[in-house]
């Protein structure tokens, strides 16, 4: 993989990061602000109020410390030294569930080799990215997610029947969200010297991802 090319792969990380950040702990912040100012508004006239306020800012506090390791997790998965490779993949189908319960999603895990601590976790980060799309744009009612050793090729399948892609992403442009979501997924998988292709139509969209498990 070029230098250049490396660059890129850690600038679409720092966005995504930064994306992240915003959405959530950024604005639970201002929410939170918001929640003090009505404990100082109330502490003086209606002290009963206040303390009302006063809990649910400190219930904010707690969600916001959840959030935060959250994001902490996702910067560094060490999942796989605690529990094992196929329990992270439980784990994350938990907290796909727990986003959405509509949602019928079936994991479908080989085995692998996780010694290579960068090829795991680039794995997992795919397929967690590719869930994460699915959540957010598909509209899907069900979902597959494999991932199969196959002799030379770890391939990856995320599947869903959702609402479709109008169109596969222009490579390198300044795309929507979930389509740079997409490219964050080929990027990926093409600096573990794999490739992605993507199948969509108005019935759902098929990820077919490819790693060479020779050259890893």
């Amino acid at each position: 993989m070029r230098g250049k090319d490396i660059l890129r792969l850690q600038e679409m990380e720092r966005r995504r990061i930064a994306e992240d950040l915003h959405d959530t702990t950024v604005q639970d912040m201002v929410y939170l602000s918001q929640q003090l100012e009505l404990v100082l508004y109330y502490m003086d006239n209606d002290v009963a109020q206040a303390k009302l306020e006063a809990v649910i800012a400190k219930n904010q506090v707690k969600r916001m410390i959840g959030g935060m390791r959250e994001t902490i997790y996702d910067l560094r998965p060490i999942v796989f030294d605690d529990i094992g490779w196929s329990a992270a993949f439980k784990q994350l189908q938990d907290k796909l569930l727990k986003q959405n319960p509509e949602l019928n999603i079936v994991f479908d895990i080989d085995e692998i080799d996780t010694s290579d601590g960068v090829t795991a976790v680039s794995i997992y980060r795919i397929i967690c990215e590719g869930c994460q799309n699915i959540l957010k744009h598909s509209k899907a009612q069900n979902a597959t997610v494999s991932v199969k050793h196959s002799g030379k090729y770890i391939k990856i399948c995320v599947y869903d029947d959702g609402i479709g892609l109008e169109r596969e992403p222009a490579y390198g442009s300044d795309s929507k969200e979930h389509h740079f979501g997409l490219q964050f997924m080929r990027e990926r998988a093409e600096s573990l010297l794999g490739n992605m292709d993507i199948l969509s139509d108005s019935s759902g969209t098929i990820l077919n991802i490819q790693i060479p498990v020779l050259e890893l």
